[in-house]
């Protein structure tokens, strides 16, 4: 009985990889970074355009404007008629950021990085976490594709980002 069941479990699986042989194409491909890049990756720009602009924080009388797998925009706001842009914080797979006390806390990839923006717009970098986060994956897609795994790229590198491939 034992026998008949495991040919039967075999037999859907097999089903199973023939019904996923057909890939469908992959819009993005990601952007990478080595190990020792990432580890010097955050620094201080004149402003930018914005790519692909996310989450909004507030700090004080600065504007903080997350741009996806970017960075983050610097707005000066203490005159809310006339928002002034001064700079931008170049953090490669930045999704997410906070300020607690003068301390900009945002996900640098896989690394969380706590940059001291008291007074911007001189930075210092106060702290590194290696590995605090998943790397991050395309957009729509929950997992990274197994072509894009660790096993299969470059060694010692980490996803930063993605980009459309049909843009």
């Amino acid at each position: 009985m034992a026998r008949k069941i495991l040919i039967v479990a075999m037999l859907f699986a097999l089903a199973g990889l023939m019904a996923f042989d057909e890939v469908p194409p992959r819009e993005y491909t990601p952007v990478l970074l080595s190990r020792e890049d990432l580890s010097r990756s955050v620094f201080n720009q004149a402003p930018q355009e914005y790519t692909s602009p996310g989450k909004i924080y507030v700090y004080n009388s600065l504007i903080l404007i997350v741009d996806k797998y970017k960075g983050v925009h610097v707005i000066n706001n203490s005159v809310p008629a006339t928002p002034v842009k001064m700079g931008f914080i170049h953090i490669p797979g930045c999704m997410d950021v906070a300020v607690k006390e003068g301390v900009l806390f945002a996900d640098n990839a896989i690394d969380l990085v706590s940059v001291d923006i008291r007074t911007y717009p001189e930075i210092t970098i106060l702290d590194r976490v290696l590995n605090t986060f998943p790397e991050p994956t395309p957009p729509g897609m929950s997992y990274i594709p197994s072509e894009y795994s660790r096993w299969n790229r470059p060694r010692n590198t980490i996803i930063v980002g993605w980009e459309n491939i049909n843009n």
